[in-house]
């Protein structure tokens, strides 16, 4: 999902930030998910021997897949009992985006120059974003968005749980989880739907057919239309 990074480029940019991206692989959860935990450390430690140059220099590392930041935050000291000055570096400078840019927001620091999305928008906070301990950062951030109406779906999991509900002998059992969920984004009638999770967001449109977003990719969504509304008002033509 390239798509999802640029986006979350764009946003951070429009926020003063350049974003710089050093060599890295997997950052090896489908690994650690499935017990392929010598795999799984070779990827860490490739990953943290690259992050870490920059987290010693004061730069925060970001992602946007809630279980990819988990994983650098948590699963390599915890899971692969990795606790080297590398792994403790990247996992104390690693943030998720929306928390990222919360944190911008409560420091004052944040451009809050969004255009109106005039919408409803039913919104999944995944699992892995609940280990995190940061609360739902995007539902505060979409908060900042005038006429954007967004709604905690308050369901525990959607059923996909990384990469259990991609097999073919869970898959049934996975989709009868996420059954409620499904249900509640299909009644809500919204066009579109939002999740921080790559997997979940699979789960959810191909269960639903609602188009299912990163919540970076609605801010920066909303930042566009703050470009376009100023662009018409002043008679000159939007940026690209």
């Amino acid at each position: 999902e390239p798509h999802v990074a640029e986006a979350a480029i764009f946003v951070l940019k429009r926020n003063g930030y350049e974003t710089i991206v050093p060599e890295q692989v997997c950052c090896g959860l489908p690994l650690i998910s499935n017990g392929l935990y010598d795999d799984a450390r070779e990827r860490a430690s490739r990953n943290a021997a690259s992050l870490a140059h920059y987290a010693k220099a004061g730069y925060r590392i970001v992602g946007t897949s809630t279980s990819c930041t988990h994983t650098l935050k948590a699963e390599y000291e915890e899971m692969l009992d990795m606790r080297d000055d590398d792994t403790k570096a990247v996992s104390h400078a690693t943030w998720d985006i929306c928390e990222f840019l919360l944190d911008l927001h409560e420091e004052g620091r944040l451009d809050t120059n969004f255009g109106r999305l005039d919408e409803d928008l039913p919104y999944h906070a995944p699992c892995q974003l609940r280990s995190h301990g940061i609360g739902l950062p995007a539902l505060d951030l979409f908060a900042l968005v005038p006429g954007l109406r967004a709604k905690d779906m308050d369901h525990d999991c959607c059923g996909v749980a990384g990469t259990y509900g991609m097999k073919k002998e869970k898959y049934p059992i996975a989709m009868k989880v996420g059954e409620p969920l499904f249900k509640k984004v299909k009644d809500s009638g919204a066009a579109m739907a939002a999740c921080d999770s790559e997997t979940c967001r699979w789960q959810i449109e191909t269960a639903t057919g609602v188009r299912t977003r990163h919540p970076v990719e609605i801010l920066a969504q909303a930042y566009r239309a703050a470009d376009m509304a100023a662009s018409m008002a002043s008679g000159a033509s939007p940026a690209p």
